[in-house]
């Protein structure tokens, strides 16, 4: 058993869960990512499967408030720190159960945002799934606080954490959040291929990881319900993209760590002819990875 495994195992008292929104927000001056330009590695982009361009652009526009847009001809969302690009492609389900349990915004009013789209008729949620035997409710009206999880189309989940900072844009790109029963493994696995660094404040039921000249990005979280934990292909998050500075560089060093890709190094023309490969972790989860969304 590894040290950091070893070290959660052992532990006889673990950080209550009220206190992991405070460990989610301990970073919220470091996601700067596709607007990063100096970092070697960011979290670049994601790539959604949408049953509805249209129903996708008015939850993450009109409700969300991120910027419509075209990169090369690809449908995206432009949000400060990420693009989230729309394919017209039908999941085959939503964000729960699969590996990447949502994507992490910031926002300065959670509340007030929270407001606006159960009004636009959009659900809540939790941010951990129960256990089996376990129940678990989203807040009600007036009791929102400063973090929420929300249901977008295609059952696609968002969580908007508090964006104290000042000057703080509407809502923002702020982290990538991974599920797995074997989390811990899970998270030394990209500690390993992105070349992260593991973040203080581990519990029984959460780890991080910050990369490289960014800090605070990738979260995992223990999956407790009694159904298995799925690869993201085909379901309403198909991908999560990093754009990598040296891309050719970087693919050798995978393979030197006994990293294989799926996907050789290609151009990919609808998206401006950039560069990318792709490859799956252990457990399923798609990862593209880029260069050219910075430029």
């Amino acid at each position: 058993m590894n040290d950091i495994l070893s070290d959660i195992m052992k532990r006889s008292s673990f950080l209550p869960a009220q206190l992991v929104p405070v460990l989610l927000l301990s970073g919220i001056s470091a996601y700067a990512q596709i607007d990063n330009h100096d970092a070697p590695i960011v979290v670049g982009h994601y790539l959604l499967n949408v049953s509805s361009v249209e129903a996708h652009k008015k939850f993450w526009v009109d409700t969300l408030g991120g910027t419509a847009t075209k990169f090369g001809n690809m449908d995206a969302i432009r949000f400060p720190g990420i693009y989230l690009f729309l394919r017209q492609q039908k999941p085959t389900g939503p964000t729960r159960g699969t590996t990447i349990d949502h994507i992490g915004m910031a926002a300065p009013d959670v509340p007030k945002l929270t407001e606006k789209v159960v009004a636009a008729g959009y659900g809540l949620t939790v941010g951990r799934e129960p256990g089996p035997g376990q129940t678990a409710s989203p807040p009600t009206a007036g009791n929102y606080g400063k973090f929420s999880y929300l249901i977008g189309p295609d059952g696609v989940k968002v969580e908007v954490v508090t964006n104290d900072a000042k000057d703080a844009p509407p809502i923002m790109f702020h982290h990538a959040h991974f599920v797995n029963t074997k989390f811990v493994e899970m998270q030394q696995w990209y500690m390993k291929a992105f070349n992260a660094t593991l973040r203080p404040g581990q519990t029984d039921y959460f780890i991080g990881a910050d990369l490289p000249g960014v800090g605070y990005m990738l979260n995992f979280f223990s999956w407790l319900p009694a159904e298995p934990v799925m690869g993201t292909a085909g379901r309403a998050i198909e991908h999560v993209g990093f754009e990598v500075r040296n891309l050719p560089a970087f693919i050798d060093q995978l393979k030197s760590k006994g990293i294989e890709l799926k996907q050789p190094l290609h151009r990919v023309p609808e998206l401006n002819n950039i560069s990318a490969a792709t490859l799956t972790d252990p457990w399923g989860t798609v990862i593209e990875l880029t260069e050219g969304l910075r430029k």
